[in-house]
C-alpha cells in the first residue's frame, strides 16, 4: 500500500489531517522540502498544508510538478484567492480550509484513493491477461511444431488462428479497452446482507431502482413462485422469495444488463450466452440444495458468472469490429474457437478485478476442464456438471435455441461421479431446470 504524504510545518495540524484518512491507510508526516522530493514519487497522494506552501513557495512546487507525480491536494485559506489561482495553474487541487474542513478532506482523499486503487487493479488485470495470453500462445506454438513424419507446412485439424487474440492484446497494451464493472446495486445489496440489515431497509435500497423493483415483483408473481395472493409491492415480493432468493434475482437482473452489444452480429450469441448462464445458475443452486452441500459461496451466483470471460471476449471483439480494428470477414468458427480456447483465463482475471473469492476465480478458469485445476472442489464439480447438463437441454453458448450439444453420458462424467449422481437424480434436475427456464427466463429480458 502506497503512503499518503502530509506536508505540514505544524505537527498538531498534521495529526488532525492524518485522522481524516481511512484507518488502514498508511500516512507519513513530513516537514522539509528534501523529504517531499525523495518520497513523493512513491506515494499515493500528497496533502500540502498552506503553511508548508508558504515556507517553500510557488517555484519549489513548480519544479516538482514538472515531472510525473502523484495527485497534490493543498489546504488553502478560504480568503486567499491568489494562492488558489497559483496552485490551480500548476496542476494542484485545493480544498478551502473552512471550519470542519476535515470532513470535506476525508471525502476527497477517499475518492482519490478509490480511483487510484481502481487504476492499479486495472493495470494488474491487464498484466495478468497479457501473461495468460503469452502462455496460451506459447502452448499453441508447441502444438504447431511438426512431429516426426509431418511436414512443417502441415497444420493440425484443431489449430486456431491467433490474429484475433493478437489484436486484443495489442489494444489492451494501448489502454483502449475498458473492462466492465460489477453493477453497484449488487455490491450494495451484498454489503447490507453482510451487515445483517433487515428486510425493510433492503427494500428501501431496492426501491431506488424501479426496474429492479418491478422485475422482482414480477418474479414473485410468476407461476414458479405464485402464492394464494398476488404480490402488490416490493416488501411482499421479498417476503415471498426470501432474502437469499431475492439477492440471487437482484444479481441476475443487474448482470443481465452486461449482456449487451452495439454489434448486431453478436446480439443473438449474447442472448444465448445469457440464457445458458441463467440456466447454469439455477442448475447449480438445485445441486447445492438437493445434495445439502452447504457450499461456502452461493451456487447460483457461481453458475451465473462462470462464463463471464466468454461475455468479455464477445464484447471486446464486437467493439473492435465496430472500430474497424478487426475485419468483418472473420468466420464464426474461427471466432468461436478463439473464445472457447481463451475465455477461462479472461474470466478469471475479470473476477479477480471484481474482488471475488478464489473459488469464483477458479470456476471461471476451469469450468470447462476441471482436470486442469490443482484439485477438484465441491463447488467446481457443481458448476462443471451444471454447465454440461444445461447444454444437454439446449442452453448452449454457441448454437441456436433448442440445439443441444453433442450427446454425452452425463452420469459418466467426472463431476457426476464426484457428486454421487445417478440417472434418476439427473433426470429430476433436468426437469426442474426446464420448468424454471420456461417460467422465468422471459422475466429477465
Amino acid at each position: 500500500m502506497k503512503l499518503v504524504l502530509i506536508a505540514s510545518t505544524d505537527s498538531k495540524e498534521a495529526e488532525k489531517i492524518s485522522n481524516t484518512l481511512p484507518q488502514d491507510q498508511k500516512a507519513a508526516i513530513i516537514q522539509s522540502s528534501d523529504q517531499l522530493v525523495s518520497l513523493s514519487n512513491g506515494s499515493a497522494i500528497v496533502i500540502v498544508d498552506h503553511n508548508f506552501y508558504e515556507q517553500y513557495g510557488l517555484d519549489f512546487f513548480k519544479d516538482i510538478l514538472k515531472n510525473p507525480h502523484p495527485p497534490f491536494l493543498m489546504l488553502a485559506p478560504p480568503d486567499d484567492i491568489q494562492t488558489m489561482v497559483e496552485i490551480m495553474e500548476i496542476g494542484m487541487h485545493h480544498i478551502p480550509k473552512i471550519p470542519d474542513y476535515q470532513k470535506l478532506l476525508g471525502l476527497a482523499v477517499n475518492n482519490a484513493l478509490a480511483q487510484i486503487n481502481e487504476q492499479e487493479q486495472l493495470k494488474q488485470t491487464i498484466v495478468t491477461l497479457q501473461k495468460s495470453v503469452k502462455e496460451l500462445e506459447s502452448a499453441e506454438r508447441e502444438e504447431k511444431a511438426p512431429v516426426e513424419g509431418q511436414s512443417s507446412f502441415e497444420t493440425k485439424p484443431h489449430e486456431v488462428k491467433t490474429n484475433i487474440l493478437d489484436e486484443i492484446v495489442f489494444v489492451f497494451k494501448r489502454g483502449e479497452i475498458e473492462l466492465p464493472t460489477l453493477p453497484q446495486m449488487s455490491i450494495r445489496f451484498q454489503e447490507m446482507v453482510n451487515k445483517g440489515i433487515n428486510l425493510q431497509d433492503i427494500g428501501e435500497l431496492l426501491k431506488q431502482d424501479t426496474a429492479i423493483s418491478s422485475k422482482l415483483i414480477s418474479v414473485s408473481n410468476s407461476v414458479y413462485y405464485r402464492g394464494i395472493t398476488e404480490s402488490k409491492n416490493l416488501g411482499q415480493a421479498i417476503s415471498r422469495l426470501g432474502l437469499k432468493n431475492a439477492k440471487r434475482y437482484v444479481d441476475a437482473i443487474c448482470n443481465r444488463s452486461l449482456y449487451a452489444t452495439k454489434n448486431k452480429r453478436f446480439v443473438k450469441l449474447l442472448e444465448r450466452l445469457w440464457e445458458h448462464s441463467l440456466a447454469c445458475a439455477y442448475a447449480s443452486q438445485i445441486l447445492d440444495e438437493s445434495l445439502a452441500l452447504n457450499l461456502q459461496d452461493d451456487a447460483f451466483t457461481m453458475g451465473l458468472l462462470h462464463d463471464i470471460g466468454r461475455l468479455l471476449l464477445f464484447q471486446i471483439i464486437g467493439d473492435l469490429q465496430l472500430k474497424k480494428k478487426l475485419g468483418d470477414e472473420i468466420e464464426n468458427e474461427e471466432l468461436l474457437n478463439t473464445i472457447d480456447g481463451h475465455h477461462g483465463k479472461f474470466g478469471a482475471a475479470l473476477l479477480k478485478k471484481w474482488k471475488f473469492s478464489e473459488g469464483f476465480v477458479k470456476i471461471a478458469a476451469y469450468h470447462d476442464n476441471s482436470t486442469m485445476a490443482d484439485s477438484i472442489t465441491k463447488d467446481m464439480a457443481v458448476v462443471h456438471f451444471a454447465n454440461l447438463m444445461v447444454k444437454s437441454l439446449g442452453y448452449t453458448t454457441n448454437g441456436s435455441e433448442g440445439d443441444p450439444m453433442q450427446e454425452i453420458n452425463l452420469e459418466d462424467t467426472e463431476s457426476a461421479r464426484f457428486l454421487g449422481l445417478d440417472v434418476s437424480m439427473i433426470d429430476e434436475y433436468k426437469d426442474q431446470v426446464s420448468t424454471f427456464m420456461q417460467d422465468l427466463k422471459g422475466l429477465f429480458a
